[in-house]
């Protein structure tokens, strides 16, 4: 059933870049959040088995193309000099909204998990009359390219650059991926954890984002995104590699900081490279590619991990995660020898 909403996502995550190259992104946007909430209602009020499927499928689809768009009406509407920034209040925003969303869906679930669908649909139709009230009206900084302009502008599969940097967020995807679906069978088998301690532990990671986000960013804006996304990468490695030389819960809240800060280097400046290439030609193309790409981390890491923590125990996984995130510094150097304009 999962599965079926990560093949949809994939989707979504495509055809919504395609569709904003033809279709104005705020307008587009509303029409998909319209189809999100319709999709949670419905998931609250059936029990048909390959109609809850299906749903699932057509949530993936909207919520796939709803990403993609988001970080397209963040190009529009922003400055160029802005992005880094409205970058790091996105990643803020999101953090708090998960932690939110945490505490109230674990409540609900308490009463009964059908409120679970009816109230995030709620917040859903809340969330776009917002939407419509602040946005519509808006001046675009950067308009959707007109469908004539396309037809000569520059295609992300002939753009090596663009092209690097998609091998980079496969791995970086891949690497990142395990710690949402391992890290906690992990530190339960291995570091003898509860549930509760490992609840924190994500807190930490929350905290960390809303506290630092905003900050680094600023202090980092100079250093261009070569330098942002490698130092990112690096933390990353390092902070996962140490998780099978420890057995202290103490090290897994140094280990969370260091991959915590990895993320807080890494993810905003990817998003915001995009919209850097994104700008020489068809956007949505951009965009969905990119989404498609750091999505499939999604899809086919918790299968792929599973089988080698079966295999190979859990020590494992965080080698593997490391030498991915390793071994996307060459790609991610290819990607920004010619940055297309400076951060």
């Amino acid at each position: 059933m999962l599965s079926g909403y990560g093949v949809g996502l994939l989707v979504g995550s495509l055809g919504g870049g395609l569709l904003s190259d033809h279709v104005p992104c705020a307008k587009l946007t509303l029409i998909l959040l319209f189809g999100c909430g319709i999709v949670l209602v419905l998931l609250g009020l059936s029990t048909n088995l390959y109609v809850l499927a299906g749903l699932l499928v057509l949530g993936g689809v909207f919520d796939g193309a709803i990403r993609t768009l988001h970080q397209r009406l963040i190009m529009e509407y922003c400055d160029v000099m802005e992005r880094p920034r409205a970058q790091a209040l996105n990643r803020v925003a999101a953090n708090l909204g998960m932690a939110v969303a945490g505490v109230m869906g674990g409540a609900l679930a308490q009463i009964d998990f059908r409120w679970l669908f009816f109230v995030s649909a709620a917040v859903m139709f809340s969330g776009l009359l917002w939407f419509a009230y602040s946005i519509l009206h808006r001046a675009v900084e950067v308009p959707c390219v007109p469908d004539d302009f396309n037809k000569t502008s520059q295609k992300p599969y002939r753009d090596r650059s663009f092209l690097w940097l998609l091998a980079a967020s496969v791995l970086l995807g891949l690497a990142f991926e395990p710690i949402y679906s391992m890290l906690g069978n992990y530190l339960i088998d291995y570091y003898h954890l509860g549930a509760d301690f490992i609840g924190w532990q994500f807190a930490l990671n929350a905290g960390l984002i809303v506290v630092l986000q905003i900050p680094i960013s600023h202090w980092t804006e100079r250093w261009g995104a070569r330098r942002q996304i490698l130092t990112g990468s690096l933390l990353l490695a390092v902070g996962l590699s140490m998780l099978p030389f420890g057995s202290h819960p103490f090290y897994v809240f140094i280990s969370t900081a260091l991959w915590t800060l990895g993320e807080i280097l890494f993810l905003p400046t990817l998003s915001v490279l995009v919209m850097q290439f994104a700008q020489s030609g068809k956007s949505g193309h951009y965009f969905g590619l990119f989404s498609v790409c750091w999505s499939a981390s999604a899809v086919f890491g918790p299968a792929l991990g599973v089988q080698i923590y079966g295999l190979f125990g859990g020590h494992s996984i965080w080698v593997v995660t490391a030498t991915l995130a390793m071994c996307s510094m060459p790609f991610i150097y290819q990607a920004t020898r010619f940055e297309p304009e400076p951060l």
